[in-house]
């Protein structure tokens, strides 16, 4: 189970998936304005801060990346999340351990690769986690990259809230209690560009993904879904 970290969050900035660089087009100006309303004391990343499509054990589209400068972009790009986030709490997650994945199917030991940070360039502020509890005025809330798209169950499984990322078309929170404490099971959607090819894939689900993130007051989930427009775009408003 995740270390737990005594400080109480009142303002909690849960950051879905980006998949950097085939983010939405609009998500800094979106999370930008989120930290201006809630002005977070934690934000925690779901995971998939990068997408590394051009390394993954899945065909990639030869019209993308090559991996260097994928990875070159997704540096580029990060800059400005480090700069509005010096401190941030990241999920390990399916496609941000890409790296890592790839090197223990090939029987190369981590003691080899360089650490997420150094990868990515990310300052010291930026800390990844298998995964990470978080306490708030009313409880506990546990946050994994996913363990499943039942977040209730989750929940429900190891006697806390629950947040996860992962499921790009879930944009949910159920609650549940017992005698001594009302728990909730969450998970927020994502932040990525639905045109990039590296999303294509979906193209032949019913369910499409939902663009939004969400916060956590004083223990209270809320999601914030990202209001787009008739072309694709934030509206600008929360």
């Amino acid at each position: 189970m995740a270390k737990k970290h005594k400080t109480v969050r009142n303002r909690v900035l849960i950051v879905s998936d980006l998949h950097i660089p085939y983010e939405h087009p609009d998500a800094l100006k979106f999370l930008t304005a989120l930290k201006k309303l809630y002005t977070p004391d934690l934000v925690v990343f779901t995971g998939d801060e990068v997408d590394n499509h051009a390394i993954s054990f899945h065909n990639s589209d030869p019209d993308l990346h090559s991996p260097g400068d994928e990875l070159t972009e997704s540096i580029k790009r990060l800059k400005h999340y480090y700069k509005l986030f010096p401190e941030a709490v990241i999920l390990e997650s399916n496609h941000g351990s890409l790296v890592y994945r790839k090197a223990l199917a090939n029987g190369l030991s981590k003691r080899f690769l360089k650490s997420y940070n150094e990868i990515l360039q990310a300052p010291k502020g930026w800390a990844w986690h298998f995964d990470y509890t978080f306490n708030t005025p009313i409880g506990e809330v546990y946050c994994h990259h996913s363990k499943g798209a039942n977040a209730l169950k989750n929940s429900q499984a190891i006697g806390r809230s629950y947040i996860s990322g992962h499921h790009h078309e879930s944009f949910s929170i159920q609650y549940w209690g017992h005698s001594d404490a009302l728990m909730f099971g969450m998970i927020a959607g994502c932040l990525v560009d639905t045109k990039s090819l590296a999303l294509a894939y979906n193209k032949n689900n019913l369910k499409r993904p939902v663009i939004g993130c969400a916060v956590v007051l004083e223990g209270v989930p809320i999601l914030v879904p990202m209001l787009l427009d008739s072309k694709g775009r934030w509206t600008g408003k929360l």
